[in-house]
């Protein structure tokens, strides 16, 4: 009986802006594409402590699959961090 294996989809987390594009060239398998979301939200977390939220309102993660098809757009703004920023300048 041959073994069958199960593989997870890959997704690939490709930054984007208006005037810019940061390809993800390895992605990450994950089980779904809400695992995906949530790759996605604390991606967009760590860039933010990195970088500030200074630019970070034209910014989304597009999160393709093997295909290159978006699956999901992830504005910057459902940062967690990104909200807590916006209050405290707001």
């Amino acid at each position: 009986m041959p073994v069958t294996e199960i593989l997870m989809p890959r997704f690939y987390f490709n930054l984007a802006s208006k005037n810019a594009h940061i390809t993800d060239h390895n992605g990450n398998e994950l089980d779904t594409l809400h695992d995906a979301y949530v790759h996605a939200r604390m991606l967009i977390d760590k860039i933010l402590f990195r970088v500030g939220h200074t630019h970070a309102e034209g910014w989304t993660v597009v999160i393709s699959n093997g295909h290159q098809d978006a699956q999901m757009i992830v504005p910057f703004s459902v940062s967690h961090a990104s909200r807590a920023q916006r209050r405290k300048t707001g």
